[in-house]
C-alpha cells in the first residue's frame, strides 16, 4: 500500500529554475494581482510556494530589481516599483531631434528586420527567456546624407500591439514608441566597442574601429517593452541637457 499527501501540496507548483519564477512574478505584476506599491511574499514564502530553493527565488527577483521592476530593501521587504519614471535618465529620445539640433537634413531607412529568438542582452534587458520570438528592427540615420547613427531594436510583441512592420519603412520604432505610447526611458547604458557587420558597413567604418554605443530600455508601466543599441561613429559627441 502507498501513501501520498494531498490537500495544499497537491496544488503546489513547482518551477525549477529562476527563469520560470522570474516569468511567473512578472505575469503576477501584469495582471495586477501585485499592483504598483505593493508587497510581495517574501523569499522563503515563494520558495515555498513554488516547490524550489531560496537561492533560486533570490536569483529571479535580482533580476527584476536590476531592471527596476521591483525594489528591494533589507528589513522592508519587496515591492512592484510604483514609480518607475522615477528611474528614467532622459525622455524617451528620438533620433530625427538630434540630426535637426545639428542644422542637418535628417534621413532615415529601415535596413532589416526579423522575428527571431532574443540576444543574451536582450533577454536580460526585456525580462524574456531564451524561446520567446520577439522582433528585431535594424536601421540607420543619416545627416545631410552622411552616416549619423545605426541602431537595432528588440521589440516584445507580447508586451505591444505592434503595427504592421512594414508601417517602420516610414516612421522608426523609437518615434513610434514615443508618439503612441506612455513608454518611460528605465536604463541609459554608454559604452565603446568596435563596430561589426552590419553596423561597420552602415556607419562606413572598417570593421573593429572603436564606436560609441548607447543601450536604452524602454518601459510601459513599469515593464520592459524595448530594448535599443544605437552606434555612433567616431567623434561623435553626446550633449545631455535640460
Amino acid at each position: 500500500m502507498s501513501f501520498r499527501s494531498s490537500g495544499a501540496d497537491e496544488g503546489r507548483r513547482r518551477l525549477n529554475t529562476w527563469q520560470a519564477i522570474r516569468a511567473d512574478v512578472l505575469a503576477r505584476i501584469r495582471s495586477g494581482e501585485w499592483a504598483p506599491g505593493a508587497l510581495i511574499p517574501t523569499e522563503q514564502a515563494l520558495s515555498v510556494e513554488m516547490g524550489c530553493a531560496r537561492a533560486t527565488v533570490n536569483r529571479a527577483l535580482r533580476e527584476l530589481a536590476d531592471s527596476g521592476i521591483i525594489q528591494r530593501r533589507r528589513k522592508v521587504g519587496t515591492r512592484v516599483s510604483a514609480t518607475p519614471s522615477r528611474r528614467t535618465v532622459l525622455s524617451l529620445p528620438v533620433i530625427r531631434d538630434e540630426v535637426e539640433a545639428l542644422g542637418a537634413r535628417y534621413g532615415y531607412q529601415m535596413t532589416d528586420w526579423v522575428s527571431c529568438l532574443p540576444s543574451a542582452a536582450a533577454m536580460r534587458a526585456l525580462q524574456v527567456d531564451g524561446a520567446q520570438m520577439l522582433v528585431l528592427i535594424k536601421s540607420r540615420y543619416l545627416a545631410d546624407d552622411r552616416p549619423h547613427c545605426c541602431e537595432a531594436i528588440w521589440l516584445n510583441p507580447q508586451a505591444l500591439d505592434l503595427p504592421d512592420l512594414q508601417d517602420f519603412h516610414d516612421e522608426p520604432p523609437q518615434e513610434w514608441l514615443a508618439r503612441t505610447l506612455p513608454v518611460t526611458q528605465s536604463r541609459f547604458s554608454i559604452m565603446a566597442e568596435g563596430a561589426t557587420g552590419s553596423c561597420a558597413v552602415n556607419l562606413g567604418v572598417t570593421p573593429g574601429t572603436p564606436v560609441m554605443v548607447i543601450e536604452r530600455v524602454n518601459t510601459l508601466g513599469g515593464l520592459p517593452v524595448s530594448f535599443t543599441r544605437q552606434f555612433y561613429p567616431p567623434m561623435h559627441r553626446l550633449v545631455l541637457g535640460e
